[in-house]
């Protein structure tokens, strides 16, 4: 049971763990937050009334479910209370506009 390529975990051996019953249950290990790419440019975002973390990670990230990304890299914010007018960093890849060419001429 892997984890999926947009979890917080992909990349993590899986392990497993007995309960009192003796019974195995797959685990996987606490991880330590990412260090940010210093190549990257965030994006700043200022909070507005109504938006959560998932809907700012489907807008900017292209999923809701990336949204342990933004709490990754706003770890002294709670990300289930977000405070309008709060600005929060957004993470990017460390080109974001950059083309990249998939095939050769």
């Amino acid at each position: 049971m892997p984890a999926g390529p947009r979890s917080r975990y992909r990349g993590l051996p899986v392990g497993l763990a007995r309960d009192a019953a003796g019974a195995a249950h797959a685990t996987i290990p606490a991880r330590r937050t990412p260090v940010p790419d210093p190549q990257a440019t965030p994006y700043f975002h200022t909070i507005v009334a109504g938006e959560t973390i998932e809907a700012l990670a489907a807008s900017y990230l292209g999923s809701s479910a990336s949204w342990w990304m933004i709490a990754d890299a706003n770890p002294t914010a709670f990300p289930a209370v977000l405070q309008p007018g709060t600005t929060i960093v957004v993470p990017t890849e460390a080109a974001p506009g950059r083309v990249r060419r998939t095939r050769s001429f």
